[in-house]
């Protein structure tokens, strides 16, 4: 009796391990990544790299200038000529602008005549454009005018245009603003250089 004993308990040992083994495997498979990847094995397997893990050899693109009204406004510097109206006789206008740019916005536009009235309108701001302004007011001076900057509005969006009126104390100048409330994570600065014919 003891001997038929040793032997059945003899045959049920390999019979449970083979079940044991066939749960684990059966459980391994079923841990495979969702994309038909395969299970990692702590023991030191690899496993197949799904397309995600694998890098792109071509550098992501960035997006593409559009109108919405969203986007924050052109990382490169320069002047960008901008609708002018208005009463002054100006026709030509350029805007310049920088994220936290400073400056506060007024309708009152500045003579800059000399290099110490440029030097003096550009002293409150930053971000690059002191030099962009000072480009800018090169750019449009010509012989039988006057150049104006006028630090036109701080936001998120540019004006679509300016209006240029002469009054009493000087030349007034009102952006048409856009009528949204797109929030941005810094104010953008924008200032409207243009040049004046002389009187």
């Amino acid at each position: 009796m003891n001997t038929s004993l040793r032997r059945s308990g003899a045959r049920t040992r390999p019979a449970a391990a083979l079940l044991a083994a066939l749960a684990l495997a059966g459980g391994l498979s079923s841990c495979g990544d969702d994309d038909g990847g395969t299970a990692t094995d702590p023991a030191g397997g690899t496993r197949t790299p799904s397309p995600s893990d694998t890098p792109s050899e071509t550098p992501s693109e960035s997006p593409t200038p559009s109108d919405s009204p969203s986007e924050e406004p052109s990382a490169e510097p320069g002047a960008t000529p901008i609708r002018v109206g208005g009463s002054a006789g100006v026709t030509d206008a350029v805007l310049v602008d920088a994220t936290e740019g400073g400056g506060s916005p007024s309708e009152m536009a500045f003579a800059l005549d000399t290099d110490q009235a440029v030097a003096d309108f550009v002293a409150g701001l930053q971000g690059g454009l002191p030099d962009e302004v000072t480009a800018a007011v090169h750019e449009v001076h010509a012989p039988g005018s006057t150049p104006y900057g006028a630090v036109v509005s701080t936001g998120c969006e540019p004006p679509r245009s300016v209006a240029v009126d002469a009054g009493e104390a000087g030349f007034q100048v009102v952006p048409a603003l856009p009528k949204s409330t797109v929030q941005c994570f810094a104010p953008v600065t924008y200032v409207v250089v243009f040049a004046a014919p002389d009187a």
